[in-house]
């Protein structure tokens, strides 16, 4: 889950940048894995070590980011997620600034799941908390903000083609709220209130060959879940200069072993405003509840 989506606008808007996901959640025979550009649907005990993002951005920055992530469930249905990041950006004829990205913190809840309907919806409040005067060299927010969120997953096994039941989507939408809003003053160092969104397209062929047809292959490619990610951003009130919406599409792959996952997907811009270079998202995550059931991967109350 790291990098809520909002954390893209409210840490680098101008680059599109992107920040980082998480919880793989089980509903039914459906896995949905750990996205990379947005949360996920539900709750677990996991951590992303490490992510990393290098995102080209208009004017010709580069932008590194390499960031972490620790998800703990309180009960069964509830967690805290924290994340955060360190920063590099570097632009010719300039010097490179870097530093920690502020700190998130989210409450979660997965308030219905539907096993038979491979179906989940959760809500959670993202918290994002002032980094201090590295976080600013590197663009972030000095003031942080809060948004309330909707995640959701939705699994095809329903329908009627057997080839088309691997298929599934996610998605994450977050309303931002600036704890200093921005305004005409040109010292004013807020943001505007904000809409962000997530959806991937998945197919899962884990699914395809224990649901639909063993078709024996590979145990490589078995575990493969192809999969394209599109994250968005837009300003929801005046005044908003230099911060454009913008559309960052991230088509790429996970392999999903027993107590991790890689994944690896392109940074592909949606619109001018984004940048006009492609950039390159990796991540390794673990689960702690297939790693440490009985200490680190279980809730606090069961």
């Amino acid at each position: 889950m790291f990098r809520p989506t909002f954390a893209a606008a409210l840490v680098v808007a101008s680059l599109g940048a992107v920040t980082a996901a998480s919880a793989h959640v089980v509903v039914g025979a459906r896995v949905f894995p750990v996205t990379l550009t947005f949360d996920d649907p539900g709750v677990g005990d996991e951590a992303t070590l490490p992510q990393f993002v290098l995102q080209p951005g208009p004017d010709g920055q580069l932008h590194y980011q390499i960031q972490w992530e620790y998800d703990k469930t309180i009960t069964p249905t509830t967690a805290l997620i924290y994340n955060q990041g360190y920063d590099i950006v570097q632009q010719t004829g300039t010097r490179t600034n870097t530093g920690i990205e502020n700190a998130f913190l989210t409450g979660k809840w997965q308030t219905y799941t539907n096993p038979s309907s491979e179906s989940v919806i959760s809500l959670g409040v993202i918290e994002e908390f002032n980094g201090g005067s590295g976080t600013q060299s590197v663009g972030g927010d000095a003031y942080g903000a809060t948004a309330p969120t909707l995640y959701a997953g939705q699994g095809a096994g329903f329908l009627p083609v057997p080839i088309l039941r691997p298929l599934a989507i996610t998605g994450e939408v977050n309303y931002v709220i600036a704890n200093r809003r921005l305004n005409s003053a040109a010292d004013n160092n807020g943001n505007p209130n904000s809409l962000t969104a997530g959806l991937s397209i998945q197919y899962s062929i884990p699914y395809l060959q224990s649901q639909v047809k063993d078709y024996h292959l590979p145990e490589f490619i078995g575990r493969l879940i192809p999969l394209v990610e599109f994250t968005w951003y837009t300003p929801v009130e005046a005044p908003a200069n230099g911060f454009p919406s913008t559309l960052t599409i991230a088509p790429g792959v996970i392999y999903v072993g027993d107590t991790y996952q890689i994944g690896l997907e392109a940074l592909i811009p949606g619109n001018k405003a984004t940048g006009s270079h492609l950039g390159v998202i990796a991540q390794l995550h673990f689960f702690f509840d297939d790693l440490f059931p009985n200490s680190l991967g279980k809730p606090f109350f069961e």
